[in-house]
């Protein structure tokens, strides 16, 4: 299964640290959405947006467990719905309409995710792969 990450996951080694071994991905783009920064949090989410372009990437030949422990990282905040990306389908987390809220007006960036962001994000969910 593939998955469109957007975030946190576009670096491999946030993914590693959640899933336990590292992929390869490939950029690609997810339409029909925008991404939003989270309200005093370094990360961001995606909501639809009519016209919306995200760059992200795009990862494959992900299994179940992987799976099982990203839907435990991004937390009952997100939806995993399968959707269209470039020319194919994969899986991306989608903000929940019920925690809309926590989403600011304000686009969110790569560029703003600082080394030491993501040294605290591999910190934290490094050992998932034990679940």
């Amino acid at each position: 299964m593939k998955l469109f990450a957007y975030g946190t996951l576009m670096w491999p080694e946030v993914l590693e640290a959640v899933i336990g071994h590292r992929l390869s991905g490939a950029p690609d783009a997810l339409l029909g959405y925008c991404r939003l920064r989270v309200r005093g949090e370094h990360y961001p989410v995606v909501v639809p947006e009519e016209g919306g372009r995200v760059e992200g990437i795009l990862y494959d030949n992900l299994s179940e467990s992987d799976f099982r422990h990203l839907d435990h990282f991004e937390g009952e905040e997100y939806e995993r719905k399968i959707l269209k990306v470039g020319e194919t389908e994969a899986a991306v987390y989608v903000l929940s309409d019920r925690w809309r809220h926590i989403a600011e007006d304000s686009a969110w960036h790569p560029e703003q995710m600082l080394p030491q962001h993501l040294a605290a994000f591999q910190a934290e969910y490094k050992g998932w792969k034990d679940l």
